[in-house]
């Protein structure tokens, strides 16, 4: 009788197991999971050119189109409601300063639609990514919300999903051409939108490749009583001193780097001068127009060379996004010019002529020659 009992279980619970293991596998069948989109191969984080929150209603904006009933979470502030009446939403209108080779944009974006009172049909809402050449169209792409969102196998009704693309920037373009990105809501219902970002990544390497380090020129940690002016004791990334630099009155806007002859740096033409070092903000970068620079600049004679600028606040990011209140290493390369003469005047500095305070510590400037 025990043993029947014994038997009985056993047979009880391969049973369960088989329903289990079958009813796992209709349900596996009819399950789908978020997929990533694939970053392209052999690209790189350069900087962040835009970012919205919706949380700050511009001084001409309608505070209408802006909610937070419908937040994202506790801790989310406003979100922007695109409707068909407006059907542009806010985004990037801006000016290309330079030929751009090589350079991809991700894009990306939370929304959602309510289900509650929705028009036909659901699947509106664009992004729009264009370059213009004074009346002339020069690359025009748009991206359904609904198609990017069946690829990434997810859906925004009643709730809050991050839509993201990949898009590569033509080639050809020139300094004066327009960059428009922006999101598009034509018909199909109020679309509500938040945390909309755009980074540039670049194919281009960060070091030039067969080189190596010759010496340093010099290093500059702020800690010296010359530099009261332009320093502080609020934050360092080493030691108890940054430059701190802002466009407020009683701030300095530039910081010391480095002021010299070639020949006092010993640097030859061809050489290539790596500027290393530590940045902070606490400000929210919107638009890489008002961003704190280090600059590299060669002078011959009062005329200048060749100008250069690293744009600092974009490029505090790391991989969580934007960094406020943290120290984040950052380096640029510039090459001499194969006509450089030994009196040109090597000046690298930061530089910042913008209201919102940034942060600079432990400047190192290297000389680097082939080998």
């Amino acid at each position: 009788m025990k043993a029947s009992i014994v038997n009985l279980l056993v047979l009880t619970s391969i049973a369960l197991l088989w329903s289990c293991d079958s009813d796992y596998s209709a349900i596996n069948n009819n399950v789908t999971f978020p997929k990533a989109i694939a970053q392209p191969d052999g690209i790189r984080f350069d900087y962040l050119m835009y970012e919205n929150d919706y949380n700050g209603i511009p001084t001409d904006g309608d505070p209408t189109e802006y909610g937070n009933e419908q937040k994202r979470s506790e801790s989310s502030g406003l979100y922007f409601k695109l409707s068909n009446k407006r059907a542009f939403g806010p985004g990037i209108n801006a000016v290309v300063q330079s030929e751009k080779k090589g350079e991809w944009y991700y894009i990306s974006l939370a929304c959602m639609k309510l289900s509650k009172g929705m028009n036909k049909p659901v699947d509106k809402g664009i992004l729009v990514v264009s370059f213009e050449r004074g009346d002339s169209m020069l690359d025009y792409n748009t991206f359904s919300i609904a198609e990017l969102l069946k690829k990434e196998n997810k859906q925004y009704i009643d709730k809050w999903e991050t839509v993201s693309i990949w898009c590569q920037v033509p080639e050809g373009l020139q300094m004066g051409d327009k960059l428009k990105i922006y999101p598009w809501n034509p018909a199909g219902g109020d679309l509500y939108l938040d945390d909309f970002k755009v980074e540039t990544w670049t194919t281009e390497p960060l070091a030039p490749e067969g080189i190596v380090l010759s010496h340093t020129v010099t290093e500059q940690n702020y800690e010296t009583s010359d530099l009261a002016g332009q320093t502080t004791k609020e934050t360092a990334a080493r030691g108890l001193f940054s430059c701190v630099l802002s466009s407020q009155e009683g701030k300095a806007q530039y910081g010391k780097g480095y002021t010299g002859t070639l020949t006092e740096a010993k640097i030859q033409a061809g050489d290539y001068v790596k500027v290393a070092f530590a940045g902070l903000k606490k400000h929210h970068v919107r638009q890489v127009a008002k961003a704190a620079n280090m600059v590299i600049s060669l002078e011959r004679n009062g005329e200048q060379l060749f100008w250069e600028g690293l744009e600092i606040d974009p490029r505090l990011r790391k991989e969580e996004g934007q960094v406020y209140g943290k120290w984040v290493n950052l380096e640029m390369w510039q090459k001499i010019p194969e006509d450089a003469q030994g009196s040109d005047v090597l000046k690298i500095y930061p530089w910042n002529n913008n209201w919102d305070p940034i942060y600079v510590d432990d400047v190192q400037i290297e000389v680097w020659r082939k080998k």
